[in-house]
Order: structure tokens, then sequence, then C-alpha cells
């Protein structure tokens, strides 16, 4: 029965108790980005890799598990490891394809992005596709925005709505070429930290 426990726990715990995916994962391999998912596309469960153990836990607020009180994630989210935005967390990717496990480090194609202020502070978004996902094909989030603008409403909506009205604001979709400078940018800031 033991063994059975510890080999059910050694594949489990990978996923919650990675080392590091902050700061121990690349930020970047030849064309695309790492993206670490934090929450997977469909749940509502607010989980956050802890910056000072590295550690994916079940976020708490006042001595509560969070879970979103709205509509469930409607892409992959996390973060570009080896990244600091301006409010020192790692960038913020959602993936719009297919739910992954938590935990999950994968690789996707940086399209754009959406730009959001949150408490007035700068809040981006960024738009990562799996390069042999559903979304494939696309390059650019004007392609995008030409092919599939739902998806893009989908994502401006859900993001301006599920925190309090009007704390989330969006202001502009955020070009290919802009969304690498800003994790370029990030990246820099990062090494800098270290």
């Amino acid at each position: 029965m033991i063994k059975y426990l510890l080999l059910i726990l050694s594949f489990s715990l990978p996923i919650y108790a990675s080392e590091d995916p902050l700061n121990k994962i690349d930020y970047k391999s030849d064309y695309f980005y790492s993206f670490y998912v934090e929450i997977p596309a469909g749940t509502k469960q607010k989980w956050q890799v802890n910056k000072k153990t590295g550690i994916l836990e079940w976020e708490e607020k006042d001595g509560k598990k969070r879970v979103v009180n709205f509509l469930s994630y409607p892409g992959n989210y996390g973060f570009i490891p080896q990244t600091l935005s301006g409010d020192n967390d790692a960038i913020d990717v959602v993936d719009i394809d297919e739910s992954v496990l938590r935990g999950t480090v994968k690789k996707v194609k940086i399209i754009g992005g959406l730009y959001f202020e949150d408490k007035k502070e700068k809040d981006y978004k960024l738009i990562g596709i799996d390069p042999n996902g559903t979304f494939s094909t696309y390059e650019t989030i004007d392609e995008i925005l030409m092919d599939k603008p739902a998806v893009l409403e989908i994502l401006r909506n859900w993001f301006s709505s599920y925190k309090k009205p009007g704390k989330m604001v969006f202001f502009r979709y955020i070009s290919k070429s802009e969304a690498i400078e800003i994790i370029e940018n990030s990246h820099k800031k990062w090494k800098k930290s270290q």
C-alpha cells in the first residue's frame, strides 16, 4: 500500500513542487517562449508560484483558498519565466489552446497581447499560441483580429469583468513586436535582479 502511495506522490509532486519555475526555467528557446501554467483553462482556482519558495500554491486571501468568482478562465493562464514586469511579477500570458495540467511548462509563440490598467498600473496580458495547436497558423494578433475577432473579444471581456467592475480597464491591443519588446525588456530587468 505504501509503495503505491509513494508512486502516486512521485507523479503528482513535480506538478506542484518543480524547481523554482520563476528563475530556473529558461524564458526562451529559439523562436518560442516558455510558458508556465498556473491556472488551466476552464478552471477557477487561483494558483500562483510563491516568489520566495518557487512552489506552486493555491493562493489564499483572509485565510480562504481563492476561487475566481466569475466564469472559468478562458485559456491557460500563467507566466513567462525569468521575466519581471512593472509590478515585479513575471509577465502574464494567456494561452488560447486546450487546457493542460497545472504546473505544465509548454512552448508558445507570442502573437500580441492586451493592455489593461489595474489600479492605474500597467497590466499586460500577452497572448500565447501553441505551435501545434488550434491557432498554430496565426502569427500576429492582427490575423486573429481579422479572422477570429470573437477570440479577442472573449479575452478582453473576461479580463475586464472577472474582478470588481472598473478595476481592470482595457486600453488597447498590443502588437506582436511590442509584446516581444515587453518580454525582452522584462527579461533584462529580471537579469539585473539576480
